[in-house]
Parts: C-alpha cells; sequence; structure tokens
C-alpha cells in the first residue's frame, strides 16, 4: 500500500509541475511583440505581430488591416526566434551608399519582450542576413495571408 501511495504521490507531484512550466512557457508567449517596417520612396510596410494578432500596413496613411494570430503560426515564430542571437541583431546593418542609390530598401526589426526592447541596426528589405531570413520570410508570409481577402 505504502508504495502505492508513493508511486501515485510522485506522478501527481510531478505532473503538477509540469503543468506550471506549461503555464509559465505560455505566459512568456505573451509578453512577445515584434514590429518589421520597412521604407523607402516607394515603399512602406509596417508589421505588428503579437501572439494574439497581425497587424499590417502598407502605406503611410496609417490604413491598417487586423487579422487574428493562427497559433501554429505563432509557435512557428517563436521557434524561429528562439535561434536568433540578440548580440547579432544589434550588429546588422546596410552600407549607407547602397541606401542612398536605392540599392537596398532599409527595414529593421523590433523585439520586445516585457520591458526589454531589442531593435536592429538598419538591414536589407528583401535581403535579410541568413539568420534572420528564415524569420523574416515566415512574418512576409503571415503578412501577405493578412491582406489577402
Amino acid at each position: 500500500m505504502k508504495y502505492i501511495f508513493c508511486l501515485f504521490s510522485v506522478v501527481l507531484f510531478s505532473k503538477g509541475c509540469n503543468d506550471a512550466k506549461t503555464e509559465t512557457t505560455k505566459s512568456a508567449q505573451d509578453d512577445i511583440s515584434i514590429t518589421y517596417e520597412a521604407s523607402s520612396r516607394g515603399l512602406y510596410q509596417k508589421i505588428d505581430l503579437s501572439k494574439a494578432q497581425i497587424t499590417v500596413a502598407n502605406d503611410r496613411s496609417g490604413t491598417t488591416v487586423t487579422k487574428e494570430c493562427n497559433e501554429a503560426d505563432w509557435s512557428e515564430v517563436v521557434a524561429l526566434l528562439d535561434k536568433i542571437d540578440a548580440e547579432k541583431l544589434n550588429g546588422t546593418t546596410v552600407k549607407d551608399e547602397d541606401i542612398a542609390r536605392d540599392a537596398a530598401i532599409p527595414a529593421t526589426l523590433t523585439i520586445k519582450y516585457k520591458d526589454n526592447t531589442i531593435t536592429s541596426k538598419t538591414i536589407a528589405h528583401g535581403n535579410p542576413p541568413s539568420y534572420l531570413a528564415p524569420l523574416l520570410t515566415k512574418i512576409q508570409a503571415m503578412a501577405k495571408a493578412v491582406d489577402k481577402p
């Protein structure tokens, strides 16, 4: 009887710990938001992404389209976000002469988690660094899905 009680208590307590860990992970994901903004003379795009929704603005007039964020898409974004080193994000940049002659459209990526904000230096829209490419490709695909009726 003592053996069964011990086994039952171990299973019960371990399950309780796992539930607490899952809730902590879920609440951490609720505090993440991502903003991607690309702007030049002829192009403007701003994407705001959080667990709840994605908002896309394709012009400077302030007109936005908002859609609820899909759980599978958000999970993929978080997985891609885990692979990015914040120190590398601060080091990305585009040459000033490329921006001046419109060879590259300047863009920035801002990641917020609670009170912490990390903003990239200027990156090239459409040609991001290799470690950011999967994340930005996913964000762009989600933005195109929002624009479609």
